[in-house]
């Protein structure tokens, strides 16, 4: 494949036991820009069991990581070598992205169970990129064109949400999002909805003290933030049209309505890096794999990488 005046993005196939390398071949064998150039980081081995590879091999730059090993894997089942070669692909990705400064990456799933066997305390992309960048705050936004909804605190145990609240992490995250809505997005004067932490609190009924730490930094920011609303009617198809994002207080409270409105075609967005990086909506779809493969689909890949090609830094 000839380098062409495009857009280079690199891909890596995330867990090679789950369905990463399928859809990422899926995705871009449905992908006909040619102002595109592909960077794939995984393991040939892999790529080569995945039918639609034989399609796209020609267009693609694939960066073959030749893990030991590698035809051990088993397909559907996490293992510390599944978990190994998912980390070995994402830091060979990052590797590349610094030295040709590319500022496009998807990640196909990982499973955190996997990587945690080679590195534990592993809990996912968004806390990898943001400690490889340096950076002191990121953002993790699930996007589709049905919903948009940012998260407060990802991945802790619900235990844990109530203490990491605090005015400053407030207002990161919405200085973050609305700068997203506003640069990337267009949106002139963006409108953001926020979730109370506490079952039927918010500012039309009573305030724990979650709720009040989250008012007193809505009343600092500079923008239009409404909030905190009770979370179990925030959700509605009319409020979703009254807001360009709504911000989670915790890590279910956005993934259970955005998984019902969008399973299939929603993303995963990181705010706050130097790259943009984007990744499906969902996970390694273990049992799929095992149990059925045919029902494994491509379109939220198919979706972080279109949505990737829109983005511009």
């Amino acid at each position: 494949m000839g380098k062409s005046q495009g857009k280079d993005i690199v891909i890596t196939l995330g867990d090679p036991s789950g369905c990463g390398p399928e859809i990422t071949f899926r995705a871009i064998n449905s992908l006909t820009d040619k102002k595109i150039n592909f960077w794939v980081v995984g393991d040939k081995y892999i790529a080569e069991r995945i039918p639609e590879y034989q399609k796209v091999k020609k267009r693609i730059f694939f960066l073959d990581n030749a893990l030991p090993g590698i035809k051990d894997i088993k397909r559907g089942i996490a293992s510390k070598l599944s978990g190994q070669a998912s980390l070995s692909y994402l830091k060979k990705a990052l590797e590349l992205i610094k030295k040709e400064k590319f500022n496009y990456l998807v990640t196909a799933p990982v499973s955190k169970e996997a990587i945690g066997l080679v590195q534990p305390g592993f809990s996912g992309h968004t806390e990898f990129l943001r400690d490889y960048f340096r950076r002191k705050r990121v953002v993790m936004m699930m996007f589709s064109d049905k919903i948009r909804t940012v998260l407060l605190t990802r991945h802790i145990c619900l235990k844990d949400v109530a203490m990491s609240i605090n005015k400053k992490l407030v207002l990161d995250t919405l200085n973050l999002t609305y700068s997203f809505l506003k640069e990337r997005l267009s949106i002139e004067n963006p409108v953001i909805g926020f979730a109370s932490p506490n079952p039927h609190a918010g500012v039309d009924t009573f305030m724990e003290k979650e709720e009040k730490t989250i008012k007193a930094a809505i009343d600092q920011f500079q923008g239009k933030v409404y909030g905190p609303y009770p979370a179990d009617s925030l959700f509605t198809k009319d409020n979703l049209k009254k807001f360009d994002c709504i911000v989670s207080s915790y890590h279910d409270q956005a993934m259970i309505p955005f998984k019902l409105l969008s399973f299939r075609s929603g993303i995963n967005l990181t705010l706050g890096l130097p790259i943009i990086r984007t990744s499906p909506g969902h996970g390694v779809a273990y049992e799929l794999v095992r149990n059925n493969p045919q029902a494994i689909f491509s379109s939220s890949m198919e979706a972080a990488i279109s949505q990737i090609i829109s983005l511009d830094l």
